[in-house]
């Protein structure tokens, strides 16, 4: 049946709010922007708009795919990441806002270089972290590289969608970068590889274990299989003096502090936190 926008809001909040969504309102908000494509702003000046029964039918199918607890972004398709928007679907992780602090902290490292400087995004998904710095720093010249063919394909899109000059390549971490007459370099290395412990997974939230790629997710019995691995090879793909940044999970900065320096020639580890608080930023100097 047809409805105003303001009650259909109503129905679609309360429908959420049924299934245990946590910002049921905004989630009706943002769905209802999206399938009208209008801005919040937008949704208010026709707040008292009729809509017809098959505009009212599409809400309700959006509402039933959100109540699944199938995330938002992969419904919209769209993440906003560093200012830009970044398509997303279930073959890549949803960016997230704490990402934004390793990409901040590869900015400023590359702020103090007055030549080019070589980055590589290795485990890059969408490419969100890579397409942006590439956009913000315009002395940097950056390498997206992941495993995934879904996830390489998705984040070309995403450098298109965004003008970005980004390059790209397929394979297992530093594979593509090995040459019989040296291999490839870099002076900047950001990661964000898969660090959940393989237990953990099946206890996280909904949203997430059973949406979300669990190869980007899975770092192996302890978490850090991928750091152990990077910190071990990155030293053959480092220029003198690099610098190799990683996210990490709330309680790993310890343990990747003491690969770093035992298991590279690393000579300082520096621990970020997050915006509450918590470790998530590794930054390894060489």
């Amino acid at each position: 049946m047809a409805m105003i926008v303001k009650e259909l809001l109503q129905v679609g909040q309360r429908a959420l709010e049924v299934a245990g969504i946590y910002d049921a309102k905004v989630d009706a908000e943002q769905l209802l922007c999206y399938m009208l494509h209008v801005d919040k702003a937008g949704l208010f000046m026709i707040w008292s708009r009729m809509l017809d029964d098959s505009q009212c039918n599409t809400y309700f199918d959006l509402i039933d795919r959100r109540a699944t607890r199938l995330p938002l972004q992969y419904i919209t398709g769209i993440q906003e990441f560093m200012g830009y928007p970044f398509m997303v679907n279930e073959k890549v992780l949803i960016p997230r806002l704490d990402t934004e602090i390793l990409a901040e902290a590869a900015m400023d490292y590359s702020s103090h270089f007055k030549k080019k400087v070589h980055l590589l995004d290795l485990c890059c998904g969408s490419g969100a972290i890579g397409i942006s710095l590439d956009k913000i720093c315009k002395n940097m010249k950056v390498t997206c590289c992941d495993i995934s063919d879904d996830a390489i394909e998705l984040a070309r899109k995403n450098a298109k969608l965004l003008k970005s000059n980004v390059s790209f390549a397929l394979g297992d971490l530093f594979e593509p970068f090995k040459k019989k007459l040296g291999n490839t370099r870099f002076d900047i290395i950001v990661s964000n590889p898969p660090y959940i412990e393989s237990s953990i997974i099946p206890t996280l939230d909904k949203e997430v274990r059973e949406y979300e790629p669990h190869l980007a997710l899975d770092g192996g019995n302890d978490g850090l299989d991928f750091y152990r691995r990077i910190i071990e090879e990155a030293p053959n793909y480092l220029r003198e003096h690099g610098m190799l940044l990683f996210e990490i999970g709330y309680d790993q900065g310890r343990a990747v502090e003491e690969l770093a320096i035992l298991r590279g020639p690393f000579v300082s580890v520096e621990i970020k936190k997050d915006h509450s608080g918590l470790d998530r930023v590794a930054i390894c100097r060489s």
